[in-house]
């Protein structure tokens, strides 16, 4: 799959094509369901998330401009129902498995999978007591692999600002990381 697929699937889709539409929906839903599940935290939430954003692409695919990917608009209207939901109801998200894999590589004797569950426990609470937005550009730097520019896009922010985000945020988790009385030693200072 090429960008010029996408890119001729967006063109069907605006006129009218809705096996276009479906193979864009085909092409951005997982990626689009597990930045939501990551961010907020919640299975049912993130499907509800996933198909209010493709809603939303169907409504307003006829103002897209030709020529340009759907990836950012998609994770930016993701985002932004996350981050409505987190504010009205004030959740916290704390999901973000393959983000801990990152921080530590799985071990594999017992003991050492049993200290990586009781980890994953404490840097799941971490991350989900950080500020929603420094929370969601970690998400979309790490887990999604997202360029700083692109997240700025996704984020409607000065990359600038992407940079800050990322910068206090990992400030921040390994000041949580650090403050859990069971962190093995290395590991807050490996975190970059």
């Amino acid at each position: 799959m090429t960008a010029q697929d996408e890119l001729a699937w967006i063109a069907q889709a605006k006129a009218g094509n809705l096996q276009a539409f479906e193979a864009l929906y085909n092409l951005h839903k997982t990626a689009i369901f597990r930045t939501a599940l990551a961010v907020t935290g919640d299975r049912s939430l993130a499907e509800e998330i996933l198909q209010e954003t493709f809603l939303r692409a169907f409504q307003y695919l006829p103002n897209v401009r030709d020529g340009v990917s759907l990836s950012p608009w998609l994770y930016r209207v993701a985002v932004n129902l996350a981050y409505d939901h987190s504010a009205k109801k004030r959740r916290k998200a704390n999901a973000l498995s393959k983000f801990i894999d990152w921080l530590m590589p799985s071990a594999p004797t017992p003991e050492h999978r049993l200290e990586t569950q009781e980890l994953q426990a404490m840097i799941y609470e971490a991350i989900g007591r950080l500020e929603f937005k420094q929370r969601t550009t970690l998400v979309l730097f790490y887990l999604q692999g997202f360029s700083l520019h692109e997240i700025a896009q996704i984020m409607d922010c000065p990359v600038g600002t992407v940079k800050s985000r990322l910068h206090y945020g990992r400030q921040n988790l390994r000041r949580e990381l650090l403050a859990a009385a069971h962190l093995p030693g290395g590991l807050a200072y490996e975190f970059p």
